[in-house]
């Protein structure tokens, strides 16, 4: 994020610094790396549409004292744009990898004998496939009872919770985890899925980030917090024992809540501390 978004400032600005690669730019660091090694400077900060580095796969390790767990990323960006945060402008606009590919990634893992997944997206759950439809049984919606955005809708396409679904089926005894999500992305249809696959962890992230609806509002964030409430409330009833976590302002704790441009009123925090406790929080961080 800090090389999209200072850019060359980064080359001109530090002597000690030979080459730079933006999250868009990974297959252009061999070019970049010759370059630098030539003495000159490297850069690569464009930002793409398409890039999902589909057809990448990552090496790990797995066997006998070695990782168990990996990471699939199945969607880039995010085009909520909410206030506080830098994210659009340093990871673009969202775009996700086809659901057949990220099967084959989650099969390969499988097969390498990888006991746990972990779906990783700067906004995980408002996945969508635009090269396929919802199957039957699938609504293709995403958005959530109460919730609104401010990006023009892609239902009719093959959603989060198909591709939950598909990964659930590779194999029954691999755990799956997702992370980050939106709480505007859970339907029923998904909370419903975590409740009937036992493979699926019952493990509810809903970033909260504030307890008082006209910070939320400040904060583009798209519901208010009796929707926010109404989505816990859901979530802790459809889901057997959920193991649930929110989050505010990274490196803020629930008393000193500020939103980087937002700052909160002694009202408005109190209000915050209530929804954490209605809520039933397990973590916060």
């Amino acid at each position: 994020c800090m090389a999209e978004r200072l850019k060359l400032k980064i080359l001109e600005s530090n002597k000690g610094v030979d080459l730079i690669a933006g999250p868009d730019a990974y297959r252009d660091l061999p070019r970049l790396l010759q370059e630098a090694a030539t003495g000159a400077k490297a850069a690569n900060v464009q930002l793409s549409l398409e890039e999902t580095y589909a057809d990448l796969a990552p090496v790990r390790a797995v066997g006998d004292g070695q990782q168990s767990a990996a990471y699939v990323s199945i969607m880039r960006g995010c085009n909520n744009h909410c206030s506080f945060c830098i994210v659009p402008f340093t990871r673009g606009r969202e775009r996700s990898m086809a659901a057949d590919a990220v099967v084959d990634k989650v099969k390969a893992l499988s097969d390498q004998g990888f006991k746990e997944v972990c779906l990783l997206g700067q906004n995980v759950n408002s996945y969508f496939d635009k090269t396929a439809s919802p199957s039957v049984g699938f609504s293709g919606v995403s958005l959530g009872e109460g919730f609104h955005q401010k990006y023009k809708s892609r239902d009719g396409t093959l959603r989060f919770t198909e591709l939950l679904h598909k990964i659930s089926q590779v194999d029954p005894e691999m755990r799956i985890r997702f992370t980050s999500p939106h709480p505007k992305d859970f339907p029923n249809e998904l909370l419903q899925l975590m409740a009937e696959r036992p493979n699926i962890c019952s493990q509810v992230h809903l970033p909260l980030q504030s307890g008082s609806t006209s910070v939320l509002e400040r904060m583009r964030r798209g519901y208010s917090k009796e929707v926010f409430v109404e989505l816990a409330d859901r979530a802790r009833d459809m889901i057997p024992n959920p193991v649930s976590y929110t989050h505010l302002r990274a490196h803020e704790t629930p008393e000193h809540l500020v939103c980087r441009l937002l700052l909160e009123k002694k009202k408005e925090k109190n209000h915050t501390h209530k929804i954490i406790i209605t809520c039933s929080t397990v973590y916060i961080h």
